[in-house]
């Protein structure tokens, strides 16, 4: 029962979908995970609550869903989704259409149309690339994900992409275009090389040892970033924060296409070379937010 109720519950959260889509061992090792941290505690609730097998089934997947929604939160959209609803909340250009309006408890800017939006959603994605001004906080390693992008950044974008759909949206929705726009926020594949072992990494709390050598990898990455940046062209500088945005780097480089791509693939061959033996991640970050930086004070 448990198997089919992870199964069923589990299409509630597409965060936690794998990108290659569920194999038969991604099931089992979700099964074992429940069963590791809530067999225990839902066992005991069921003896106690439970009065026949339907009530059982409706406490398990009570039990199941909620484990869910633990999960999906630590994942990069499951950040995502609250790091918007935080600034859409206290943010007074934007609001919730009021209960019994269509479109109830979607997102809209204030006074706009609450009619749930049903266009195409690459419009609302050219829409959050078209913001350029974007300012990407410095990353450091003693916390588990890269930011998103500061909270002006984060305001501009949901207001161009609310602006264009002229109705509501869904969170959903919104964390949907954020994911193209701040592909960042999503979770690295994670495979494992060794036999036997877990295959993924959790979090936990860094020891005092753990964060000085964090600490002093961070400052690498930002001493060997600089030097990077020094050494780019000021094409390359302004291409490093647009070169995933096939529209712009035609618009700054007013070519063609192919000639676009061509430079982007040079630009990102030039980077890999540059940044070498360091931590691609880390140093890639870092130069990412210099250049903003460079191409907001020009």
């Amino acid at each position: 029962m448990v198997h089919k109720l992870l199964k069923e519950e589990t299409r509630r959260f597409p965060a936690l979908t794998h990108g290659t889509g569920w194999q038969p061992a991604d099931w089992e090792d979700l099964f074992g995970d429940f069963l590791e941290e809530r067999a225990k505690a839902v066992t005991a609730n069921l003896l106690s609550l439970a009065t026949d097998d339907a009530s059982m089934g409706r406490l398990l997947r009570r039990s199941i869903r909620n484990w869910l929604i633990d999960r999906a939160r630590e994942t990069g959209p499951g950040a995502l989704r609250r790091r918007l609803e935080e600034v859409l909340s206290a943010e007074p250009e934007f609001e919730q259409v009021p209960e019994g309006q269509p479109g109830a408890k979607r997102w809209r800017l204030q006074g706009s149309g609450w009619a749930p939006w049903s266009g195409d959603s690459g419009k609302l994605v050219e829409a959050a690339q078209a913001v350029s001004a974007v300012r990407i906080p410095k990353w450091s390693s003693t916390t588990r994900r890269a930011p998103i992008a500061d909270r002006a950044s984060i305001v501009a974008v949901a207001s161009a992409v609310l602006s264009t759909a002229g109705s509501s949206l869904e969170t959903a929705q919104l964390v949907e275009v954020f994911t193209v726009r701040f592909p960042i926020v999503l979770d690295p594949v994670i495979v494992s090389t060794e036999e036997g072992s877990e295959g993924a990494y959790r979090d936990v709390a860094l020891t005092p040892e753990e964060a000085m050598v964090a600490a002093e990898a961070d400052l690498e990455a930002a001493v060997t970033a600089e030097e990077i940046v020094g050494m780019l062209s000021p094409e390359e500088r302004r291409l490093v924060p647009i070169a995933d945005q096939q529209l712009k780097v035609r618009e700054l480089l007013r070519c063609g296409r192919s000639q676009a791509s061509l430079k982007v693939k040079r630009l990102r061959e030039r980077l890999s070379q540059l940044i070498g033996d360091h931590d691609v991640h880390r140093v890639g970050l870092e130069v990412i937010r210099l250049c903003s930086e460079a191409q907001q004070e020009e």
